[in-house]
């Protein structure tokens, strides 16, 4: 009669997964990274070109004017008046808050003076104009 030896019958008693989580990890700096440059193209608005821009903008409210003359709020298409209203609101709550509006290059700028104006009307007084560089 022969007898199992020790080297046929051993087997390993565990997975590694160490190599699984790496690769997990990776595709997930990969997924977070891409992630922030999708968005950025969401809104198609020509922006005027200048040398210096203002690094803050990300704190703000953002406002959005298209060629075509729609109101983008948040990337969410408004009417003056909500706009108005929507940032009376918030104004209440936070009375330092800035909003920064990007305008299409091609507006005129009596345009953009009146959007100003509507958002000054509101009760904010820290308007950032968004440019690019």
């Amino acid at each position: 009669m022969a007898l199992f030896s020790n080297s046929e019958s051993d087997e390993i008693g565990y997975i590694n997964i160490t190599p699984m989580v790496d690769v997990l990890l990776v595709l997930l700096v990969i997924f977070m990274v891409t992630a922030n440059f999708l968005k950025m193209e969401s809104v198609n608005i020509n922006l005027p070109k200048v040398n210096a821009a203002d690094p803050n903008i990300a704190k703000s409210i953002q406002i959005a004017m298209t060629a075509n003359g729609k109101l983008l709020m948040e990337d969410i298409e408004v009417t003056e008046e909500r706009m108005l209203l929507k940032l009376s609101q918030e104004s209440r709550y936070r009375p330092n808050m800035r909003v920064t509006l990007s305008a299409d290059e091609r507006l005129s700028y009596g345009r953009i003076a009146h959007a100003m104006g509507l958002i000054r009307q509101s009760g904010v007084t820290r308007i950032a104009l968004s440019v690019k560089r």
